[in-house]
């Protein structure tokens, strides 16, 4: 019989590239506390998932790009931004068809954008505080069978002409829409839009629009118009969501569905009255 042998791994700032080249499938790394240095993974394929249990650490950010196969848990990602500076650069960003990705309970501050899945299909975004951004918290793009679930975005520090979203969605021409995208038990407060899944038509080019995607028992508390957004998706579900403004709003905000076959319900907008009735299932 073949039996896969696990190992717990040591890390430090110093070894952490050497130790994650050496991992095996369903191997642990246990990053000792420290601040590290920037991490890149690529064209690694760990089945099972490799985990790195950064719980004691802080890192400068983390690219997965072109991998699978890995699971990121606690920790702090985040920057020195000078003051009076923008932040800029990703936190935490997964690309190049990376797939069975996941990033949970991790505290992030101090960048442009704090969680960017590109081209990704299987990941979970779960339990994580994104703070002092200058753009967005959570950005999904052309990726497929995502679940964000119970992530926090407060405290945001917008660029100047910036409207920064704690959750962004975007499918282009070039691509399948994007698709099976769970998002639920979120927040988003302060100077920020909360959940925006946009859909453009550029030189009588449409992207695409979303297809299959769930938004659930968010909370908005924001300054902006867009408080959950939904253009152009199909077979998707809007409930049971709260939209609401903070007192020095700077747009009332709004819950706005337009085109698609979306079904609302048990939503609250207080400010606008757009409420919608109660839902009927579970």
């Amino acid at each position: 019989m073949f039996m896969l042998m696990l190992a717990l791994l040591a890390a430090t700032p110093t070894t952490i590239n050497s130790v994650i080249a050496s991992a095996q499938p369903g191997d642990t790394i246990k990053m000792v506390p420290g601040s590290y240095p920037y991490i890149l993974i690529q064209k690694r394929n760990w089945t099972p998932a490799l985990t790195v249990d950064a719980t004691d650490a802080t890192v400068a950010g983390v690219n997965i790009f072109r991998s699978t196969g890995i699971s990121w848990v606690g920790g702090n990602i985040t920057q020195v931004v000078k003051p009076g500076a923008i932040a800029a650069g990703y936190g935490f960003i997964a690309n190049g068809s990376s797939s069975n990705i996941s990033v949970s309970g991790v505290r992030i501050s101090n960048f442009r954008l704090g969680i960017g899945l590109d081209s990704v299909n299987g990941a979970r975004i779960s339990g994580n505080w994104l703070t002092k951004m200058s753009a967005d918290g959570i950005d999904v793009a052309l990726s497929r069978n995502v679940v964000i679930d119970r992530n926090a975005c407060s405290e945001f520090a917008p660029a100047p002409g910036n409207h920064p979203d704690c959750i962004q969605l975007w499918s282009r021409p070039t691509a399948p829409p994007v698709a099976d995208i769970t998002i639920t038990n979120n927040s988003a407060i302060g100077e920020m839009q909360g959940i925006a899944l946009f859909n453009h038509i550029r030189g009588g080019v449409d992207d695409g629009g979303f297809d299959r995607v769930l938004v659930r028992g968010n909370v908005v508390l924001n300054t902006y118009a867009n408080g959950i957004s939904v253009y152009d998706c199909r077979g998707c579900t809007v409930r049971d969501n709260n939209v609401n403004s903070l007192p020095k709003y700077i747009n009332r905000a709004q819950l706005i569905v337009k085109g698609g076959t979306v079904t609302q319900c048990g939503n609250k907008v207080p400010m606008t009255g757009q409420g919608t009735p109660p839902c009927t299932t579970s």
